[in-house]
């Protein structure tokens, strides 16, 4: 049964939405970062996407309010918090004016006949295929990618080479929103609502993409900006597999975090051994 139509459509699906945020989520990891709100900014950003929508009948408003809403990237570099601070607390924030704005109800409805003109006319594809050549070229062709790989790498030598760190992290957080606000579209695109339980466990999920896809989530000159699309195409193809053999859902979180922990691991320097050539 795994390999259906309909189950190979469906694990393609998932994959373009863990796929997109992973592309964008490499920025930040490049240079040292982590961020842990992804889902709770897809959800939010799905909600008002969606409430856009219904008050303004327009789908170019409901994509550009989506993706508006993920570009979450002042408050790190404005403020001088540490990202990781950053995302705990948008985490928190975020999710609760989700649950506020959908309410009691549990869901918001998209009108299915937009989903399926979405679907039918390939947006999903086009966008997605747009976002993640734009992705590759900027961060492996431009001074832009070197210099993220090179605060990764040696911040304090970066810093003295003149590379501005604040002004790294601000396009890394830029080109991450961008990416998760294109899936937080896909996912409405998907199943035609948002609810609370939009973008949940979709934090575990691009983190395992990442590093299933060969890149450190440390940052460094092994970064790279495709590495998520080969995890997330692994990542869902895993999910799908588990729940058709009837692993429940909050037991399947659990393997996904055993082996992230696992891959994590096996990715760290350890003092005890001798240094790799991946840092020099």
């Amino acid at each position: 049964r795994f390999f259906k139509l309909y189950v190979m459509k469906g694990i393609l699906s998932q994959a373009i939405i863990i796929g997109t945020c992973a592309t964008g989520v490499a920025f930040i990891y490049s240079n040292g970062n982590l961020d842990i709100s992804i889902g709770a900014v897809l959800g939010l950003a799905a909600t008002l996407g969606v409430k856009a929508y219904n008050v303004t009948q327009s789908v170019v408003v409901m994509i550009l309010a989506t993706v508006a809403v993920a570009l979450n990237c002042t408050m790190s570099v404005v403020c001088n918090i540490k990202t990781i601070t950053v995302a705990i607390v948008v985490t928190q924030i975020y999710g609760a004016i989700s649950t506020l704005l959908i309410g009691g109800s549990g869901k918001i409805d998209l009108d299915m006949s937009v989903a399926a003109m979405l679907e039918d006319g390939g947006f999903r594809y086009v966008a997605f295929f747009g976002y993640f050549i734009f992705c590759v070229v900027l961060y492996h062709f431009t001074r832009v990618g070197r210099e993220l790989r090179f605060l990764g790498g040696n911040e304090n030598c970066a810093a003295q080479t003149g590379i501005s760190n604040s002004r790294a992290t601000y396009i890394s957080f830029l080109m991450t929103g961008v990416g998760v606000g294109l899936a937080a579209v896909f996912s409405v695109i998907d199943v035609s609502a948002v609810s609370v339980e939009t973008g949940s466990g979709l934090g575990m999920d691009v983190m395992l993409a990442t590093v299933l896809g060969g890149m450190s989530i440390f940052g460094g000159s092994r970064s790279n900006a495709y590495a998520g699309l080969l995890g997330a195409l692994t990542v869902a193809a895993l999910n799908k597999g588990l729940l058709m053999v009837g692993v429940s859902s909050a037991f399947i979180q659990g393997i996904r975090g055993v082996i992230f922990l696992l891959l994590v691991w096996m990715n760290s320097e350890r003092q005890n051994l001798l240094p790799s050539r991946v840092q020099f």
